[in-house]
């Protein structure tokens, strides 16, 4: 996948070729989101035309609204992935900033539209753009330079599918729900961190993990998850909260129990794919108690893969 950059006022770029492409955010690439770059592909495919998707590298939300807290489902390299199987040939990659946020809509348009040489744009209904958001798929139908085709409110099971509705699914921790209306399972890549290593003290040992980006991090408690290590997948059991049983803490952490693995990876990026709620977190009388419950908790994620089949 070709990745053309589009920053500051580097508007006028280079391509010579024509497309027909998919605009959005598409924070997390969910169902509603293949929906409108599949329509992109097959009207590329049609027309004779290139390929492409054009979206920000950061939420918009995070400069307009100037947060440096603003949650997130994927990063930069997540959506990447999704979108080369999703066999987008070119990737025309907004680099959002204060200068792309205060052009007006025709200015987004002549710029990031027009001099791309965009012929057919594939939107969502709500999609918004240009300074305070104040053009939408009324003002990209005033051109005719170039046609706009609108896709519908998506929904599954009569429910509209949003990212925003996923941030609320992996805050309540129902992984399984959200993971309907992604393209791909939820996960979060991290660095392993030293841990107190309470846990290889009563032999569940875990891998402590430091999120690369502000990702939207499920509710407390633990998790069936697979975890992904230099491209080989594991079994795993995930628990995101603050140690109560041994000695509270008020940050969250995320740590992960690997089925079958003993190697060193302190320093090493990993990626947990979250699959399954399994419990809530809580406080145990003793450590035996927690014990218990953490051997029943793993062999409940066994059989729940095993019985899958497959992760």
């Amino acid at each position: 996948m070709r990745i053309i950059h589009l920053r500051n006022n580097e508007y006028l770029n280079i391509p010579l070729d024509e497309y027909a492409i998919a605009i959005g955010n598409f924070d997390g690439i969910h169902y509603g989101h293949q929906e409108v770059i599949n329509t992109a592909r097959k009207l590329a495919l049609k027309k004779g035309l290139k390929f492409g998707v054009m979206c920000f590298d950061i939420t918009p939300r995070q400069v307009v609204n100037d947060i440096d807290n603003y949650y997130l489902l994927r990063s930069f390299e997540q959506k990447k992935k999704i979108l080369e199987k999703l066999d987008v040939e070119v990737l025309f990659l907004l680099h959002f900033n204060k200068d792309i946020k205060d052009l007006s809509p025709e200015d987004f348009i002549k710029k990031m539209i027009i001099n791309n040489h965009i012929k057919y744009l594939v939107c969502g209904y709500d999609f918004h753009f240009g300074k305070n958001q104040s053009g939408d798929v009324n003002t990209l139908q005033k051109y005719d330079e170039f046609h706009t085709i609108i896709i519908p409110r998506y929904e599954i099971n009569h429910q509209r599918v949003s990212s925003t509705l996923i941030h609320e699914l992996i805050m309540n921790g129902d992984i399984e729900a959200a993971n309907k209306l992604l393209i791909c399972p939820y996960s979060i890549i991290g660095k392993v961190i030293e841990g107190n290593k309470k846990g290889q003290s009563i032999g569940f040992p875990t891998a402590n993990i430091k999120p690369l980006i502000n990702y939207r991090i499920p509710q407390s408690g633990v998790y069936a998850t697979k975890t992904i290590i230099n491209n080989k997948e594991y079994y795993s059991m995930t628990n995101i909260g603050h140690n109560p049983t041994f000695n509270f803490v008020s940050q969250q952490s995320i740590e992960t129990n690997i089925f079958a693995f003993d190697e060193d990876i302190y320093g090493a990026i990993i990626e947990i794919v979250f699959i399954k709620f399994i419990r809530k977190e809580r406080i145990f009388e003793n450590i035996a108690s927690l014990v218990k419950q953490l051997r029943i908790d793993k062999e409940k994620i066994n059989d729940y893969f095993n019985n899958k089949g497959e992760l």
